[in-house]
């Protein structure tokens, strides 16, 4: 029972991201990113966020870059597990689990001014993290997989003894909300023509929220309060028996200690181990009962709203040597504390500490190094790559563990069609570090994203931007052992345009 708990615990936070990047970062900071992931060395409005360092290259005067996007992503798990057959509204041995993430408007805003030939400055807002609301109508394996598995198996030894296996019922849902928001400023000079350097900080505005229930529970016909009140006795019964069997346990140890006759002394011995034992199993008992009482003392409500704030030093690097760009970029770790509003069920409060009201849990968003090349063939024609590397290992907050840190590689073209078509498109690859214990709350997938999109330059000083990208990612086959087996993927869909300023 202790299990239920501890799985329970860290089922109850969704962590999700609509867009691509690291466990809780978003890369595409503008719709540009939609036609053509590879900007990191890119000189442009958008390297407010790729390549800062690179703003310094830009003409002389305001930029500025005004975005949209959109996305869509489904969270899908193929669960099967030989207890899913003994759910009395739904006898089927292989369930499907799907969450719904809807994005329609995720906005940002860039803008650098370009002072003179050695200063520029710049500042950004844009969603870093997050970016949507994930529902899971039917909610997740892993709550259906203890509370009808290991919860209702047990409940059902205890009130139906002697029966030969048992029917459950339960009814669950849950939503997740994830926006970080953030706010950058930094300033570039040009340490000579051809090389410049950025400094800015960002701050990170957190909020999230969740919300979700486990209503309807039975065992064998039996629902849920009298279930509680058959628990409640059970623990009160198996309580008294591991107490009376511990008193009597130390009233036999100390007739052995001070016994002078050796058959006496080996009898009292003897008794004494015998309670033991007994108080153990009561006090076990008392314990398994006590857990399913708790559980069933109400129906489990989560309502836990979160906010937090991080700071994010950041720092780049930019080497023009005319055809050839290099740019690099280190984001420190923002150390994040989010503090809980929740309104939560007696039950979740009395077994989830950590989602109390006034609680407080790590979200720390991971360091990031991006290293990235741009080469002009002539005029008209661009090839760029990239490299991005998180340091998820040293972000404390992740629910599921992290043996790798995330590593992504892009790749990407551009042609000057004539002087205002420009096509674009590339590909990112994503791969997470993720070990054998994923969440169902939690699941980042390796992925290949393919880009492309457009650019019109409408005038000298307007431009618009569009895009798309779609994702395609891996199945992750999880075997969890007594014949349960998980099955993850994703679906991720990004649309977007943006208009960019030169004043």
């Amino acid at each position: 029972m202790r299990k239920i708990f501890l799985t329970l615990a860290a089922a109850m936070v969704v962590s999700l991201s609509t867009n691509a990047g690291g466990l809780l970062t978003n890369t595409n900071q503008n719709a540009i990113f939609l036609r053509n992931p590879a900007r990191d060395a890119a000189i442009g409005i958008d390297g407010v966020y790729s390549n800062p360092a690179g703003i310094a290259f830009l003409p002389q005067g305001l930029h500025l870059s005004l975005s949209w996007q959109a996305a869509w992503q489904k969270r899908q798990i193929t669960s099967t597990a030989p207890f899913y057959m003994l759910n009395a509204n739904n006898p089927s041995g292989t369930r499907f689990f799907e969450g719904t993430a809807v994005a329609p408007v995720i906005p940002s805003i860039q803008a650098a001014y370009v002072i003179n030939d050695k200063w520029s400055v710049s500042a950004q807002f844009a969603v870093g993290g997050g970016g949507g609301k994930c529902e899971f109508d039917n909610g997740l394996p892993m709550f259906e997989q203890l509370m009808g598995g290991q919860l209702a198996s047990g409940i059902a030894a205890a009130v139906s003894p002697g029966t030969q296996g048992y029917q459950y019922t339960m009814n669950q849902q849950l939503t997740g909300k994830q926006y970080f928001y953030g706010i950058q400023l930094g300033a570039t000079y040009k340490i000579t023509d051809k090389v410049s350097v950025f400094g800015g900080v960002r701050g990170v505005i957190a909020n999230s929220g969740y919300e979700g229930a486990i209503t309807g529970f039975s065992v064998n016909g039996f629902d849920r309060a009298q279930l509680n009140a058959m628990m409640s006795q059970g623990y009160q019964t198996a309580y008294e028996g591991a107490q009376f069997a511990a008193g009597e346990a130390q009233r036999y140890a100390e007739l052995a200690a001070t016994a002078t006759d050796p058959t006496l002394q080996a009898q009292y011995a003897a008794a004494a181990q015998s309670y033991g034992d007994a108080a153990q199993k009561y006090a076990a008992a008392a314990t398994q009962a006590g857990t399913a009482a708790l559980m069933t003392s109400s129906d489990l409500v989560l309502d836990c709203q979160q906010k937090g704030f991080g700071i994010q030093p950041i720092l780049g690097l930019d080497v023009n040597l005319g055809k050839l760009n290099l740019a690099a970029k280190y984001e420190f770790r923002a150390k994040i504390e989010l503090e809980n509003e929740s309104n939560n069920s007696p039950n979740v409060d009395a077994a989830f500490a950590a989602y109390q009201d006034g609680a407080k849990v790590r979200s720390d968003i991971p360091a990031l190094l991006t290293l990235g090349a741009q080469y002009s063939f002539d005029k008209n024609v661009r090839l760029m790559g990239g490299f991005h590397y998180y340091f998820d290992k040293d972000a404390k907050g992740s629910a599921t563990q992290v043996d790798k840190n995330t590593w992504e590689v892009t790749l990407g073209a551009e042609w000057d069609v004539n002087k205002w078509l420009t096509v674009s498109a590339g590909a990112q690859r994503t791969q997470y570090g993720f070990g054998d214990d994923m969440q169902d709350t939690n699941f980042n997938i390796s992925s290949t994203a393919l880009c492309l999109g457009a650019s019109f330059k409408v005038s000298e000083h307007v431009n618009i931007n569009a895009g798309y990208m779609h994702s395609f990612y891996e199945d992750d086959k999880l075997e969890r052992g007594n014949g349960i087996t998980d099955i993850y993927t994703r679906k991720n869909d990004v649309v977007g345009v943006s208009v960019d300023l030169r004043f």
